[in-house]
């Protein structure tokens, strides 16, 4: 089977597909598409309710697939999971990247800044488009964002965004050899030039798909990942990870801060109910360590070859105990192009800067993760670039901690996306060379 398509849009086809959310690869000519008959209910491994996934044997001229009942099709699915895969991965190199950390360690938050934020620096300082690959994928991602950076009708008005589940409309189940299995849901993203990008020459290589892995903090605890739940397997078949260390959870960062800290994560006398994790937050990466072996089949003593960004969450909250020359953003205008270039010396510089403090604080961080990957920088960031307000309790008594979307800063927060990329050397943005 081939797929054909139109006149009007012919792009080259990859030879092989590696699925976002079960990691089976296939020749493309295997992929599957996904009915829009009404009456085409029921799929031998999603259930009843969802549409018949189906290998095309009729197209139109326009090289839509069609199925049994001659409607058009454009929705495509893996072969083995039969879940909906995005388009753009038919046609451009993937970049995966996952994202990890104990509960409560601002995942969400982080996530929700990063996506927004590189909505608007591709744009503005690359000349590059960062946009949904599909958006009924990305929906729980673009709630995220609206409602932490708009609020609804209200932007003054208090929001939380609630903590990822261990269930939920992030993961999917299908049958996977016989067994009912919960799979993660990618959130994926293409980035192509814009007409303004000044190298035309390098804008086919460039462009590509992005497929992020969020999960929630529990699916990192010892004893969570099996057989029937293999949620955070994709740590081991990305190209880069990001480990969020959240220094509020430290009773050692805590203590080094000398200065009043007004941020009732960092003083709970301020009230509130900051929902810490009882997980020892090294422990969680000895556990991601552990796994991503496993399943790449790697000996207790070889490295993971994957980067590794140690992302140190809530700056904001901490910033007395880094002395940094500067804190502006890590690339530069390029004289007489309408395009910046990364700065991946400032970066480094930074990294080394909170090494140092990891050292002196949580050596046996900062021990696991060097011990254990090849390369392994450390940038921290703030998802909001303010501390947050206590709210009113709730059924329980607890008193959840909120941000006000019009205060909403972020700081750095998409920087970890673009080392990660430098430093897995699947980068979509200039970079400046070091001396």
């Amino acid at each position: 089977m081939s797929i054909p398509v139109s006149n009007h849009s012919r792009m080259k086809i990859k030879p092989q597909i590696s699925c976002p959310h079960c990691w089976y690869e296939f020749p493309t000519d295997q992929i599957l598409f996904i009915s829009e008959s009404p009456d085409l209910l029921g799929d031998s491994k999603l259930g009843d309710i969802e549409q018949l996934r189906f290998l095309p044997y009729r197209f139109n001229l326009d090289g839509a697939a069609l199925d049994s009942h001659g409607i058009k099709c454009y929705k495509l699915a893996c072969p083995n999971c039969h879940l909906q895969i995005p388009r753009p991965l038919l046609h451009m190199p993937v970049f995966f990247i996952s994202i990890a950390g104990a509960p409560a360690s601002g995942k969400s938050y982080f996530f929700a800044s990063m996506v927004w934020q590189l909505r608007k620096t591709m744009t503005r300082d690359f000349c590059m488009n960062f946009t949904d690959a599909d958006p009924t994928m990305n929906k729980r991602i673009r709630e995220y964002e609206t409602k932490q950076f708009m609020g609804g009708n209200d932007p003054n008005q208090p929001v939380v965004i609630e903590k990822t589940d261990i269930q939920g409309d992030i993961y999917n189940n299908t049958l996977i050899d016989g067994h009912l299995t919960s799979l993660a849901q990618p959130f994926s993203f293409t980035v192509s030039p814009l007409p303004s990008y000044p190298f035309p020459k390098q804008a086919e290589r460039v462009a590509q798909t992005v497929c992020m892995y969020d999960n929630a903090g529990e699916s990192f605890l010892p004893g969570a990942d099996h057989v029937t739940q293999p949620v955070t397997r994709h740590l081991a078949t990305s190209d880069a990870i990001l480990f969020l260390f959240d220094p509020t959870q430290d009773l050692r960062f805590k203590q080094a801060c000398k200065q009043p800290v007004h941020d009732p994560q960092m003083n709970p006398s301020l009230g509130g109910d900051v929902r810490k994790s009882e997980v020892n937050q090294s422990t969680v990466l000895t556990e991601m360590i552990t796994r991503i072996k496993s399943h790449a089949h790697l000996s207790a003593n070889e490295k993971i070859k994957v980067p590794l960004i140690i992302v140190l969450t809530k700056l904001d909250a901490w910033l007395q105990l880094v002395k940094f020359p500067h804190y502006h953003q890590p690339w530069n205008p390029v004289q007489n192009m309408p395009i910046h270039i990364y700065n991946i010396k400032r970066v480094e510089e930074y990294s080394q800067i909170l090494r140092t403090l990891l050292l002196n604080l949580i050596p046996d961080l900062v021990g696991t993760a060097e011990a254990n990957v090849e390369k392994v920088t450390y940038i921290a960031v703030s998802a909001t670039g303010t501390s947050p307000e206590v709210g009113q309790p709730d059924k329980d008594g607890k008193c959840p901690l909120m941000f006000r979307p019009a205060n909403i800063k972020p700081i750095w927060a998409e920087v970890p996306f673009f080392h990660a990329q430098v430093m897995a050397g699947k980068y979509c943005v200039p970079v400046l060379k070091k001396k």
